[in-house]
């Protein structure tokens, strides 16, 4: 009888340890179960993306061909826009020559609408200015109507510097003035937006097929 409470006492660690075994084996299920949910959220969104982050990173690989990788002071660049301070596409004071921002952006854009691979998820390239849209309808006409002739001259500027891009794509252009509630600091930037065309969205769809079911 004496021995008895010294085996109940060695004999506890058996249940214990069975308990334990359960709550690892209950907690990598739930673990498993939540990387698979996981997973399958982030394929499809991976798949979606990856169209789009490709074509990003081809832009990104002309803009620092043409200006250089340290040299993008006043030009950044989003997932479908080039952003260019209107300071670089001034003319030179000195000589009232084109500058050569233009020169090197048009390239961009003959490198991109000559390559297959790129060409075919652009529909059209969007030369924007933006202007403070307020209350007084009447200043929103005058201001959109000077930011349009800014973005038309833009535009033709473009093709001055570069007629092979008029002559053979011309008709992936077009010049705009984009209202908003924009700082004083965007309106100092002119856009160049890349706008997708059916071949892009074709190709997410076909990434997302075979997780449809």
């Amino acid at each position: 009888m004496r021995w008895e409470p010294v085996k109940r006492f060695f004999q506890l660690p058996g249940p214990v340890l069975s308990l334990t075994l359960i709550g690892i084996l209950l907690l990598s299920a739930v673990l498993y179960y939540r990387a698979v949910q996981i997973q399958r959220f982030l394929e499809p969104a991976l798949a979606i993306s990856t169209p789009r982050f490709l074509f990003a990173k081809n832009i990104k690989l002309l803009l620092s061909k043409e200006f250089g990788a340290d040299q993008r002071t006043g030009i950044r660049f989003t997932t479908n826009s080039i952003f260019i301070e209107k300071s670089l596409l001034s003319p030179d004071a000195h000589g009232g020559s084109d500058p050569a921002a233009l020169k090197k952006l048009s390239q961009v854009f003959l490198s991109v609408l000559q390559d297959p691979n790129m060409s075919d998820y652009v529909d059209f390239i969007l030369v924007g200015i933006r202007f403070p849209a307020g209350p007084d309808q009447g200043m929103n006409e005058t201001r959109r109507q000077e930011a349009q002739h800014r973005a038309e001259f833009i535009l033709h500027s473009l093709y001055r510097v570069s007629p092979e891009l008029e002559k053979n794509y011309g008709g992936h252009f077009s010049a705009t003035a984009l209202p908003g509630n924009t700082p004083e600091k965007d309106t100092a930037w002119i856009e160049f937006r890349f706008i997708p065309s059916e071949m892009l969205h074709i190709e997410v769809l076909k990434s997302l097929k075979k997780y449809v079911h």
